[in-house]
């Protein structure tokens, strides 16, 4: 695993997007103080999980945003990424697969802060757990930031631990060692409050088990009370029903019955019309064999007459004149008779017709009166039913309440119990003594005194040993400074050389030997020509092979005949005409027409060109070298001052330190015995409190008691107050009830009379009607009789007028024969017989009428009843359904259907037996007094949880062992790891310390025999030095000395990566030396990124990373591969 690269984009000084690409494993950052180059650092610590903004040389963590220059404006947001390569998977978990992995962090100026791993947003821990145990961290020892040396060899024995355990990567199993530790004292916490809640369960159990199991009897008897009640409304169910198929049954048989009076008034209004055209057929029939008898009679009496002599055909003729002339009288005597009798049964018609009508109109209003009446009745009926419904819902819901008063007299009567419990817990409890409580808080306030007192000694100690040593990194921060200017005088004046050496340099053998055999030969042109300052750029641009040309003095003694190619000479002569033959005109002017600028640009007659990279700077370097050489001195002058002052503060802070320590070693023992004071006090107090905290928790639950005891009496209250509104509703409702039952008895009284009125008026109408059709048949054979009787006087008439013309004839003609007369008088008698016939159909057909009219008035009479009797059968049917409905909605909201009903029929066969059950039930419920029925559900719900607790404290118990058990085993691979890593550290530290010294030993030593807790100290002695502390040591040493620590670790467990910054400031050229060559030693498998102003330490890199600041307060990169650039170099 390693660094490939970093991406900043706002942090600090790199506000544009910037990408640090790490391309070898030996990776120098450069560039002049306060360019930016610690602000890699930074950026690698910050990603990584850093949460402390001191540590990033901030006071908040917003500090590390671009907070704007003078040409830049703030920005919001600053974005860190590391891109790692894990080619090799050395990342365990779920990242072992990536061959690369991102590792991103931004925050914005509000704060807030977020953490990706390959793009996924995730949290700050798994950031960090995913470097446990590689040795990298915000703080770990791959990143040795400037300063840090300092800290590492003068940091406190547990602090130094931290770095052995990191090496050892027991890191992972600290974190889960006190993630287990904390888990464990939360297990025992709860597992006191489980204890606590447990007892308190187990004594409400009690007490809800004795609640519960009556509840349990009352729910039991409750249920087959609701059982039986049920039962018995399906009882009066079943027989409403039996009810509903009797008047079913009677309703068809009757509606039956009314259709088959029906089929037989039709039938009997049929054979009335066939009656009458029957009868009307035998009127005609009569009339017509009337009018042949008397004209055939008259024909008889014409031919008897003829037959007798003259005169007594003429006193017959008489005769029969006056015959005719007596029944003609008489015809019109019995036509004025039947007309008269038709008048009269006429007005006899015309005065019942209206009365019919009336009759009919009073029988329509009667039936609308008994519609009315009946819709009244039914509306009546639903709605008393509705107020009985209403009425037993109140009567249900006083009983509950009731049920709920007892209730709550039987739970007062339970609380009252546990007020006495509450009182006796309370008289039990005994006070811890307050006097010890007080003499020991006397002795912990006495020793927090004595204790304040040492420490603002310790402060004062504190602050001289601060002063020292900000003294001592003072003059070292001076000191390194100086030593970085001189490095960086050091490296430009080296660079200017090595450049202008560079420039200097034979290309060839060939060339190297002809230059030699020339004596007129005496150097470059660069070291020689002189230009102005402000010319040189475009003199180098213009003449870019002529400064690495050779000067001669004598140009005529060269031997030019074996001359190498590619070389240049110009003689000294030419050399000095040089400057004096160019014209500045903006841009040298040459002989040629051509002209250069100092930006690069070539002019000629009609056209331009850029050229690019032609000036070297070789003019002006060759100016500088004096004045860098000057400065060198002048900063190794002032180095040489501060190293002095920096060894006389060394010296005082030394003394300081010692005295310090002692100081620390006392407080340290007496904040032990006040930290033993307090333990002890702490438990007489948490005694106390516990106590304090039991009598306050008892007397909460006696005023939570009391409390519950007047919400109690409110609540009775409240129930004897809605015990008497609903007493009022139910006497409310009985007195709307008893109105209404008088009201639908009125009305069905009302209706009965209107029935047998509406019967009366039936049985008028149809008597009127068979009166009216009687004189309306009256009438009709008057009409008919009167019409026969003027058909008989018209023909008497003709017989008159008939005999008066025999008569005439007769006195003329001489009469008629014997055997004529004979056949008419045998015609007479037939006709004569066929009259009679007539007479007695027509009578026959008059009977059969009276009969037929005598049928449908006994058919109507009839149907009438029965239409009576099925309005009776509809309205019982009707107050049958009411019933059953509302026997079904009392059946579902007792949800019957849930109940077995045949299961329990089967156990009563009849319903008085069920009634009587159903009042032995009631009986022993009353007997069983207030019961709480919500003591069944809360011993069910108190026992769920008795189990739930239990089973916690079952899985709690097994967890705290299964902790335990890590926590040892933790411990165990904890200190074979540690000790084997620390007796690896210790033998590569041994070994380390002599190369980078060039001799002496150092080693590390334990504090303590217990593994787990002891720290780490540092024992070195440089060569030929035999001090006992570390504290003796120079700056340089120290460094050294923390150097071969670092370097040890490295050795055993090597980080992917390492970040140094600086740590070659304090080291003289030697040692510096041997810190390159152990760095490039130990690059072979660490990647090293370092910051140094060193050139040793630069010559070393493969890679140089230059940090500038061009723009004020802007950091840019510049990367070179010195391989690379070396190789360039060569071929140029």
């Amino acid at each position: 695993m390693r660094l490939k690269s970093i991406k900043l984009a706002g942090f600090k000084s790199f506000v544009d997007p910037t990408t640090v690409p790490f391309q070898s494993n030996m990776t120098a950052i450069v560039g002049p103080n306060g360019c930016g180059k610690s602000n890699v650092i930074d950026a690698v610590r910050w990603v990584m999980g850093e949460s402390s903004a001191r540590h990033l040389r901030g006071e908040s963590m917003t500090d590390v945003i671009f907070n704007g220059s003078t040409s830049r404006k703030p920005v919001s947001r600053a974005a860190i990424e590391l891109v790692f390569d894990n080619s090799e998977g050395l990342v365990s978990g779920e990242f072992a697969s990536f061959a690369e992995i991102s590792v991103k962090r931004e925050v914005s100026r509000e704060g807030q802060s977020r953490y990706f791993l390959n793009g996924i947003s995730c949290r700050r821990r798994d950031v960090t757990d995913l470097f446990l145990g590689t040795g990298l961290g915000p703080r770990s020892y791959a990143i040795i930031e400037q300063g840090m040396i300092a800290r590492i060899v003068e940091a406190k024995p547990e602090e130094l631990r931290t770095y052995v355990e990191e090496a050892a990567g027991v890191s992972k199993y600290r974190e889960r060692r006190r993630e287990t530790e904390s888990r464990i004292s939360r297990t025992r916490e709860n597992l006191d409050r489980l204890d606590d809640l447990s007892d308190e369960l187990g004594r409400q159990l009690d007490r809800l088990k004795r609640q519960a199991e009556a509840a349990e009897r009352y729910k039991t008897l409750k249920a087959e009370s609701r059982n039986l009640g049920s039962l018995i409304l399906w009882y009066q169910q079943q027989d409403q029903k039996e009810k509903q198929q009797s008047v079913s049954l009677s309703k068809s048989e009757c509606q039956k019955y009314l259709d088959q009076l029906a089929s037989a008034l039709s039938s009997n209004e049929r054979a009335r019309v066939d009656a009458q055209v029957a009868r009307e057929d035998a009127n005609q029939a009569l009339d017509e064999a009337n009018t042949a008898f008397y004209t055939h009679a008259a024909t008889l009496s014409r031919l008897e007459t003829s037959k007798e002599s003259y005169q007594q055909q003429i006193r017959q003729l008489s005769a029969n004149r006056v015959r005719v002339d007596m029944e003609i009288s008489g015809l019109k005597q019995l036509i004025v008779t039947d007309r008269d009798e038709g008048i009269t049964a006429a007005q006899g018609q015309s005065t019942l017709s209206p009365e019919l009508e009336k009759t009919g109109t009073d029988l329509e209003a009667i039936e609308y009166s008994i519609r009315n009446s009946e819709d009244d009745i039914n509306t009546l009926d639903l709605e008393l039913g509705h107020l009985l419904s209403e009425f037993r819902r109140v009567e249900s819901e006083l009983t509950r309440l009731e049920t709920a008063k007892k209730g709550l007299d039987r739970q007062q009567g339970l609380e009252a119990a546990r007020l006495q419990d509450i009182d006796q817990a309370r008289s039990e409890l005994i006070d811890t003594d307050p006097n010890l409580i007080s003499e020991m808080r006397v002795k912990v306030s006495e020793l927090f005194k004595r204790i304040e007192k040492e420490k603002i000694e310790f402060s004062e100690l504190q602050l001289a040993v601060d002063q020292s040593q900000n003294l001592v990194l003072d003059e070292e921060e001076s000191l390194r400074h100086l030593q970085g200017l001189n490095q960086t005088a050091e490296a430009e004046l080296d660079k200017a050389r090595r450049i202008i050496e560079a420039e200097a340099r034979i290309d060839s053998h060939e060339i190297s030997v002809w230059v030699t055999q020339q004596t007129s030969i005496i150097g470059r042109v660069v070291e020689h020509i002189q230009i102005p300052a402000q010319d040189r750029s475009a003199f180098e641009a213009a003449y870019p092979e002529l400064l690495a040309a050779f000067v001669s003095e004598d140009f005529e003694s060269l031997t030019l005949e074996n001359m190498p190619s590619g070389l240049r000479v110009v003689s000294l002569d030419y050399l000095n005409a040089l400057p004096k033959q160019i014209k500045k005109v903006g841009a040298f002017q040459l002989t040629n027409h051509e002209a250069y600028t100092e930006s690069g640009l070539r002019f000629g007659p009609g056209w331009v060109e850029r050229i690019v990279g032609r000036a070297t700077g070789i003019l002006d370097l060759k100016a500088r070298v004096p004045d860098l050489e000057q400065n060198q001195l002048e900063i190794s002058r002032q180095a040489n001052d501060v190293e002095e002052r920096l060894g006389e503060a060394l010296n005082a802070q030394d003394l300081a330190q010692g005295q310090f320590t002692i100081k620390s070693d006392l407080l340290q023992a007496i904040e032990k015995e006040s930290v033993q004071l307090s333990n002890r006090l702490a438990g007489l107090e948490a005694r106390d409190q516990e106590i304090t905290t039991s009598r306050e928790r008892l007397e909460r639950e006696k005023q939570s008691l009391l409390d519950g005891r007047l919400q109690a009496q409110e609540e009775h209250s409240e129930l004897d107050r809605r015990s008497s509104e609903l007493i009022r509703l139910q006497e409310s409702i009985q007195e709307q009830i008893n109105p209404l039952r008088q009201s639908l008895d009125n009305h069905k009284a009302e209706l009965g009379r209107l029935r047998d009125e509406r019967n009366k008026k039936m049985n008028m109408r149809s008597d009127l009607r068979v009166e009216i059709e009687r004189l309306s048949g009256i009438k009709s054979r008057s009409d008919k009789q009167v019409e026969r009787l003027e058909n008989q006087l018209s023909g008497l008439q003709r017989e008159l007028e008939v005999l008066s013309q025999d008569s005439a004839s007769l006195m003329q003609s001489p009469g008629v024969s014997d055997e004529e007369l004979k056949a008419a008088v045998a015609k007479s008698q037939k006709l004569e017989q066929e009259l009679q016939t007539a007479r007695q159909i027509l009578s026959e057909k008059d009977q059969l009428l009276t009969k037929l009219e005598g049928q449908r008035v006994s058919i109507e009479h009839d149907r009438e009843s029965r239409s009576q009797a099925m309005s009776e059968i509809r309205l019982t049917e009707q107050a049958i359904d009411i019933e059953l409905n509302r026997l079904d909605d009392e059946l579902k909201a007792r949800n019957a259907e849930e109940i077995d009903l045949f299961e329990v029929e089967s156990r009563f066969k009849n319903r008085p037996n069920a009634e009587a059950e159903l009042d032995r039930i009631k009986t022993r419920i009353d007997r069983l007094g207030p019961i709480n029925l919500v003591a069944l559900n809360e011993y069910q719900n108190e026992l769920e949880r008795k189990s739930e607790l239990d089973h916690q404290h079952s899985e709690l118990r097994e967890a705290l062992e299964t902790l335990e058990d890590a926590i040892r085993k933790i411990d165990r691979e904890t200190r074979s790891l540690f000790r084997r890593t620390f007796d690896a550290i210790n033998q590569s530290f041994g070994e380390v310390f002599p190369k980078l010294f060039g001799g002496g030993e150092a080693w590390l030593m334990l504090t303590d025999e217990d593994l787990l807790s002891t720290g780490v100290t540092i024992m070195a002695r440089p060569p030929g030095k035999r001090n006992s502390s570390i504290y003796l040591l120079s700056g340089g040493e120290k460094a050294l000395t923390a150097l071969s620590l670092v370097f040890a670790i490295f050795q055993l467990n090597p980080a992917p990566f390492c970040f140094l910054d600086e740590v070659d400031a304090p080291l003289d050229d030697a040692n510096v030396g041997r810190y390159a060559a152990a760095v490039a030693n130990m690059s072979q498998e660490v990647q090293f990124i370092f910051i140094t102003h060193n050139k040793i330490s630069m010559e070393r890199a493969e890679q140089l990373m230059g940090v500038t600041m061009s723009e004020p307060g802007v950091s840019r990169l510049v990367s070179v591969d010195i391989e690379r650039a070396v190789e360039l170099a060569t071929t140029e």
